[in-house]
């Protein structure tokens, strides 16, 4: 089991992942804005998570920021980060991509019996970090 940051501005989205990723036996984390996760990232006093999944569009700075500077920092900058939106559009998911998202989920795509199986494709393991579960998010569902 591991430890995951969630960061979206809608604080019952993360009550909503963090209840299913608990089910899981995960530890949570919830930040509302980039400011505040990146505070809990590069707290040297506070173990790394093991997973980040963010929400794309928040108020000020965006899951892309986010993304973006967790990649610029030297702490976080091998952190798996899902981007996890309501948003389709493929040029969203090719920024979220091109900045260093380790994938792109779409909210309502992924049935909750279905996330803790994608969730352990990002988590270690003995071998170290598995292989991604890639897919289209907007043909996948």
């Amino acid at each position: 089991m591991g430890t995951v940051l969630v960061v979206d501005d809608n604080v019952d989205t993360c009550k909503v992942l963090s209840k299913f990723l608990a089910r899981g036996g995960h530890h949570t984390i919830c930040a509302t804005n980039v400011p505040a996760a990146m505070l809990k990232l590069i707290d040297n006093d506070r173990p790394l998570p093991d997973l980040v999944i963010t929400d794309l569009m928040m108020p000020g700075q965006s899951g892309i920021d986010l993304v973006k500077e967790i990649r610029a920092t030297r702490r976080t900058r091998d952190l798996p980060v899902i981007v996890y939106s309501a948003v389709s559009e493929h040029r969203y998911v090719d920024q979220a991509m091109s900045a260093g998202a380790t994938d792109y989920w779409l909210k309502g795509s992924i049935h909750p019996a279905d996330l803790q199986t994608r969730i352990a494709a990002f988590l270690p393991n003995g071998a170290g970090w598995a292989a991604p579960i890639r897919v289209d998010p907007i043909h996948a569902f």
